[in-house]
């Protein structure tokens, strides 16, 4: 295909430069030509500067964490809670007394311990942080002095040999550590031309700091700025909408910011003038995870995580700074996180960043004028009266959710890594890319497993029971016995002979008829409508929730997180009612409730964190869609039951009894019907199942002929030459029973629905209501269970192996007792009855026990693995062959996708994220490989590249910026390929970095448009196409060619290789017929103006309009890309 001439061949290209605009390795040699072109990715992009900058973020960012409470040795990841127990300022003034003193005091010894832990790693540890990355506590000045010379001695300490890099000398002050971390990234910075801004002194927030002021002459006659953060741009809008009385600007920055000058702010009415400024974060600030040197999957052993430190990183470090720009200057901040838990910690993940730029005053003067507004719906009026009722940001309820991050995150990950590596490297149909462990998710697949073996160690057994039927009026009756049912079939049947015995009768002994209530439904927290939305909707826990966020960020639903189920006294259920009543499919109901006058909600409990989950506004029946609009439906309907009548049945039971047999004869009929539907006409009760807490359900609605008390019926005996226990009747009789005995089988229970699992979950504390969807979605997504119809849970043979591994080993890692005190002792620290320390110290020392004991006794869980999975060298199918042993290697799909010699035992992982193929023996250029290709084929529509399997997982062909030192370019090589076979990592680009040999052949010219280059596509004709190697760009050539040779002659100036077209006969564009040409392709006009090029999707599969694939355009998968 290429023509070889010597000499011809181009020099290797500049190095790939860093993601952030750094210069990379140069690139290599090639076989002689042209020069290294370019200055490498990145290297010549300063546009991109900016961008850079927003991810690194300016100086702000290294005093992120300056100041607060030091980092523990290890601090981690946990799911969100909603216990809230109300952040109102009495609450917040309960602690504050000789507890705060304590606290204080522990946080300054906790302080000095961790002071500079990490060393160089100031930017990611600074010293002065918390457990939890959040401000230490630093109230009296004495306990700060008393800090001072032992943390300059180690804040001395961690930064020394940098003094003489910066041209500092010894910080002074109480923020050596922080000055530290600035000037060092001061130094850093300067390099790429930006300055230093030396940031002020940042406040400390002891848990439940209450107000040390309450100054309402604050800035009299002054002008103040408030800033306002909300935790989603949509709730910001809506505090906008709900505060501002006149014009409002709009600002759309890295977050919109609405600015607007009124009304007064309350805590600080004799202000002149007040400059509202609302913005919002995107959910968290900060992300939780190990420092660099602990991410090896290679070379950190997984026992070492439970004593690693933890660092706390920008999500979007472009967030951080837009929350320091916004708060500089500010005199006030108004926080407006979700009013849980996890809405507490991203409030001091806010103050972190910001509260330090406030204007006027420092340290803990600064944290006086920080306030927590509360609230739980969006609507204008809860607004403005959480505005005027603002509290203090609770730190206790904040440090609960660090210590569950921080144990999530070490105990997860440490099994996690542990137990993948064991087991992917010796079997190769696990159908599952990583063998995650999590202190949650693994007790909820133990419950899908623990069903399943019941269902199928469950032995059915036979047993008897006696059946009385009674005619009247021409209906047959079938009496239940009261004894249930017996397992002796001989009894049974003596009871029926004895029964028979003279002249048998039947005597009605009892009729009773009353009326019962069936209460209506208490109002619906989070557990009850992911419970209802699965059993009588249809739609699973993850589902449903997201539908309830949507509602609720749009305003049609109040917070959808809470474990309350009553109303609280200030909530107006009339005002509520109201909204609906002109709503065409509810409206005569709530019309008639609201003329009737509405009743109170039956039972419950208020928890004080949100109230139960209503509407907020009305919706028309077409205004929502989808799941949106049935889980609005459901809401509604179930907030007016909930309010409603009870719902009354006349319920009749006739008693029957054969006196001979004595207390073994007794049998009763029982039905009920309705006389009023009260809260049943709205709730369609039939439709929405036993949601409702149904009194009475299992009573069957039906009509019971009239019985008279003390009414004998004749019971017929049975033909004496039968051997059956079925009584035989005479005709004619108009009232007659008939005795009979029924063999029955028992059975085994079902498996576990969505509702039932959720049910479970919350007996036992696994999870919270606002991470309970998370955990049942994660174990499908895991491929430990897969959901079948009836929304039932049923255990795939990896999450079976894995539960009864862990039974082997240690029962404790997969039953819920561990986890529900853990979850108990997380809510004492919100609760300030604990520190977050010792619960975190006792939990890690518990499970790095459990750990090492684990690890020793492998042996045993990998038995159960043998007997249920293939070894790798039974898995595949011959593939390719090796380079060394020239044995063919065999091809396993995954997760993850790998080649696997079964001869020298080694594994090759593959790309992971497109399709792989054989191509054609061709083997690898390289000198020393000899591997045979592959093909990977990636992206919509297609692009196809030439694959190595070795120069793919080697170090001197690797993708990612290389070390110089060699022992650190092995360990990344081998971490890259921890990585693939853990399914970490997808490539969606070029396997092959573009300097390869490969790539080097099918070279054509630079992609202008990244920093990558345009090849040919391996497939060659008929359809000829360019692909790029790190863009999904697809160039289509003209389809008169029918072939074309890539020629080493290069253009010094393009950097492009010439390329020799052959025509077909008779559609040649060239003059006179011809039909050989030889062009480059930027500059050849006829290439170009017959050319089309197609900017496509990384993604494999096409999704959204293109449907099944099968019609024409979009349906082919064009819809997401464009053409110019």
């Amino acid at each position: 295909m290429t023509e070889n001439k010597p000499g011809a061949g181009r020099g290797g290209r500049g190095g790939r430069g860093g993601r952030n605009g750094r210069g990379g390795r140069g690139g290599r040699g090639g076989r002689g030509g042209r020069g290294g072109r370019g200055k490498g990715r990145g290297g010549n992009q300063p546009q991109n500067e900016e961008k850079k900058n927003d991810k690194q973020d300016p100086v702000e960012q290294s005093t992120l964490h300056a100041n607060a409470p030091a980092f523990t040795p290890g601090a981690v990841s946990a799911p969100p809670t909603s216990n809230d127990q109300g952040n109102s300022p009495k609450n917040n003034s309960k602690n504050t007394s000789n507890q705060n003193k304590n606290k204080n005091q522990k946080g300054g010894k906790g302080q000095q311990n961790n002071k500079g832990n990490g060393g160089n790693k100031q930017k990611k540890d600074a010293p002065g942080k918390d457990s939890n990355g959040k401000d230490s506590e630093k109230v009296n000045d004495k306990s700060q002095s008393s800090q001072k010379g032992k943390n300059q001695k180690r804040a001395n300490n961690d930064n020394d040999g940098k003094k003489g890099k910066n041209g500092k000398g010894k910080n002074q002050g109480p923020n050596k550590g922080h000055n530290n971390a600035k000037e060092k990234n001061k130094g850093n910075n300067s390099t790429k031309g930006e300055k230093s801004v030396a940031a002020p002194e940042k406040p400390s927030i002891p848990p439940n700091q209450p107000q040390q002021t309450n100054d309402i002459n604050f800035a009299r006659g002054e002008n103040i700025t408030v800033f306002h953060v909300a935790e989603k741009p949509s709730i910001a809008q809506a505090i906008a909408k709900g505060l501002a009385h006149g014009e409002v600007t709009f600002k759309k920055k890295i977050l919109p910011v609405h600015e607007f000058t009124n009304p007064p702010f309350p805590k600080a009415p004799h202000a002149k003038k007040v400059t509202h400024k609302v913005s919002s974060v995107a959910g968290h600030v900060f992300s939780v995870d190990f420092p660099q040197q602990f991410q090896s999957w290679e070379s950190v052993d997984p026992a070492e995580l439970f004593t690693a430190p933890i660092t706390r990183k920008p999500c979007k470090g472009s967030v951080v700074k837009h929350l320091q720009d916004e708060a500089r200057g500010a005199h006030f901040i108004v926080l407006w996180m979700d009013c849980d838990r996890e809405g507490e910690n991203i409030n001091f993940e806010v103050l972190d960043c910001c509260m330090h730029l406030m204007k006027g005053g420092s340290g803990i003067a600064n944290y006086d004028r920080v306030y927590r507004a509360h609230f739980s719906a969006i609507n204008p009026s809860d607004i403005v009266k959480a505005y005027n009722n603002l509290g203090k940001p609770d730190k206790n309820q904040a440090l609960s959710v660090d210590a569950r991050q921080e144990l999530d995150l070490k105990v997860g990950v440490a099994f996690s890594r542990f137990q993948t590596r064991f087991f992917q490297g010796r079997y190769g149909d696990l159908d599952s890319s990583v063998l995650s462990y999590g202190p949650c998710q693994t007790p909820t697949l133990g419950f899908c497993v623990q069903r399943h073996v019941d269902i199928e160690t469950f032995k059915p057994e036979p047993y008897w029971t006696l059946e009385l039927g009674v005619l009247k009026r021409g209906r047959m009756l079938r009496a239940t016995w009261e004894s249930g049912r017996s397992f002796n079939k001989h009894k049974t049947e003596e009871l029926v002979m004895k029964a028979m015995e003279d002249s048998p009768t039947v005597v009605v002994t009892s009729v009773v008829t009353k009326d019962k209530k069936q209460g209506r439904p208490v109002p619906l927290n989070t557990v009850n409508i992911l419970k209802a939305c699965s059993k009588a909707l249809g739609i699973g826990p993850h589902a449903a929730m997201q539908a309830a966020e949507r509602l609720y960020l749009s305003g049609y639903l109040s917070y959808p997180r809470t474990e309350s189920t009553a109303y609280p006294k200030s909530f107006d259920i009339k005002g509520t009612l109201q909204q609906q009543a002109g709503d065409s499919r509810w409206g005569n109901y709530v019309r008639e409730l609201l003329a009737q006058g509405h009743n109170k909600s039956r039972g419950g409990v208020d928890m004080g964190d949100h109230p139960p989950i209503t509407p907020c506004r009305s919706a028309g029946p077409h205004e929502l869609s989808g799941d949106m609009s049935r889980v609005y439906e459901f809401v509604v309907r179930h907030f007016i039951a909930s309010v409603s009548e009870d719902a009354v049945w006349r319920s009749t039971k006739i008693g029957f009894e054969i006196e001979a047999l004595g207390a073994k004869g007794k049998f009763f009929v029982s039905g009920k019907q309705n006389v009023s539907l009260g809260f049943l006409a709205v709730l369609l009760h039939k439709q929405y199942g036993d949601e409702a807490d149904n009194e009475g359900e299992d009573e069957e609605e039906r009509t019971i002929p009239d019985f008279t008390k003390g009414e004998v019926i004749p019971l017929m005996k049975s033909n004496s030459g039968s051997n059956t226990s079925k009584v035989q009747v005479a005709t004619g009789a108009p009232v007659w029973a008939s005795l009979d005995v029924k063999e029955k089988m028992t059975t085994p229970p079902g498996y576990l629905t969505e509702s039932e699992l959720i049910g479970l979950m919350e007996k036992h504390g696994i999870g919270t209501d606002a991470s309970i969807p998370t955990h049942i979605q994660n174990i499908q997504n895991r491929n430990y269970v897969r959901l079948e119809s009836g929304r039932r849970l049923l255990p795939n043979k990896l999450g079976m192996v894995l539960v009864q591994g862990y039974h082997q080993i240690d029962s404790g890692l997969v039953l819920p007792k561990i986890r529900s005190d853990i979850e108990g002792q997380c809510n004492r620290i919100s609760k300030g009855e604990m520190t977050k320390e010792e619960v975190v110290a006792k939990a890690i020392e518990m499970f790095q026990n459990k750990f090492d004991f684990f690890v020793k006794n492998i042996a045993r869980m990998d038995v159960l693995f043998g007997s249920s999975f293939s070894k790798l060298e039974d898995v595949g199918k011959p593939f390719t062959r090796c380079g060394f042993s020239r044995r063919y290697l065999q091809y396993i799909p995954g997760p993850p996708p790998r080649l696997y010699n079964k001869y020298t035992e080694t594994v090759y992982p593959m790309p992971a994220g497109g399709d792989i193929k054989q191509w054609s023996g061709r083997t690898c250029p390289v000198e020393g490989c000899n591997f045979e290709l592959c093909l990977y084929s990636v992206g919509n529509p297609p692009r196809t590249f030439p694959l190595c399997p070795n120069c793919f997982n080697s170090a001197d062909w690797s993708l990612a910026e290389s070390p110089e030192d060699p022992d650190d370019k092995e360990d990344q090589n081998k971490e890259q390929q921890i990585k693939r076979m853990a399914g970490k990592a997808l490539t969606l680009e070029c396997p092959l970095p573009d300097d390869h040999p490969l790539i080097d052949e099918l070279f054509v010219s630079p992609d202008p448009d990244s920093d990558g280059v345009f090849i040919m596509d391996p497939h060659f004709g008929p359809k000829w196409r360019l692909v790029s190697t790190r863009d999904a760009t697809v160039i289509y050539l003209p389809k008169s060619i029918d072939k074309i040779t890539i020629l080493n002659e290069t253009d010094e100036v393009l950097g492009c290789h010439k390329m020799k077209i052959e025509f077909k006969d008779g559609q040649s564009p060239l003059d006179g017929g011809e039909t050989k040409h030889s062009a480059f392709f930027p500059t050849d006009p006829i290439l170009q103006g017959a050319s089309r090029v197609y900017h496509g999707s990384e993604r494999t599969k096409a999704a959204g309009r293109g449907g099944r694939g099968r019609g024409r355009g979009r349906g082919r998968g064009r819809g997401g890309g464009r053409r110019r």
